[in-house]
């Protein structure tokens, strides 16, 4: 079985910097994120125009022949997704699409396909991601703690949580968090502007992802590319942007 880029990528304990596409994607725009500093690419097929099979395995197989590792996800709509698609669909392209990358997203709410998904992630040697977002505000500490433990049990190689940070406070339980759970993989994520601190510097507390985008924020708070890969240099000068 061939390595698993993300995996060896994590064991850097480095952070990186993750950017989103959709099916627009091209050879052209992957190397320009790749120059800007991006680590990760995250395939957002929720907000693909066309979800049939060749497009979506076609797109992974761009960042494939770059050698960039990938994530997968189909959000849900709840949880910011952008396609009307049933469990059903999402769990068939979630199939589809693990052999192409190397882990894929699914919330912890995805209660229909989770176990599906994550078994089939991990018997094909990929890296199972488990979400939680909240869009509205930061859940109090001792529920956060309980979304951690929940994903865990469910098979996760890597518990991200993305919570609305309203003040200061809120920035400091989702710190607690990763201090907390340090001997885990975590990507704690504090949303809107109050949380754009915690972008660059929760890694410093053990979170292993960032996120970034080119053109357009996929979430409240999120900074472009290049501009994240700077302030990442300066203050991660051991890691290679």
């Amino acid at each position: 079985m061939l390595k698993n880029k993300l995996a060896e990528l994590l064991k850097s304990n480095t952070p990186l910097l993750a950017a989103a596409f959709d099916d627009k994607a091209t050879a052209e725009t992957i190397q320009q994120a790749t120059g800007r500093g991006m680590d990760v690419a995250e395939l957002r097929i929720d907000r693909f125009a066309h979800l049939d099979r060749s497009t979506v395995l076609g797109v992974a197989e761009k960042f494939e022949a770059q050698g960039v590792p990938t994530l997968a996800t189909v959000r849900a709509r709840l949880e910011g997704g952008e396609a009307v698609l049933s469990e059903a669909e999402r769990l068939a392209i979630y199939l589809a699409v693990i052999p192409e990358v190397d882990a894929v997203d699914i919330e912890l709410s995805s209660q229909g396909i989770l176990a599906a998904v994550v078994g089939a992630a991990h018997r094909a040697g990929k890296l199972a991601i488990i979400s939680f977002h909240d869009f509205e505000k930061t859940p109090a500490a001792s529920d956060l703690n309980t979304i951690f433990a929940k994903a865990v049990a469910a098979g996760a190689d890597i518990v991200k949580i993305a919570a609305h940070a309203a003040a200061p406070a809120d920035i400091q339980t989702l710190a607690q968090l990763l201090l907390a759970h340090s001997d885990k993989k975590l990507a704690v994520i504090a949303m809107g502007e109050q949380g754009i601190l915690s972008r660059v510097f929760f890694p410093a507390l053990g979170s292993c992802l960032t996120f970034a985008h080119m053109g357009e924020a996929g979430a409240p708070g999120q900074l472009e590319l290049a501009e994240m890969a700077e302030l990442l240099k300066k203050f991660y000068p051991s890691a290679n942007f």
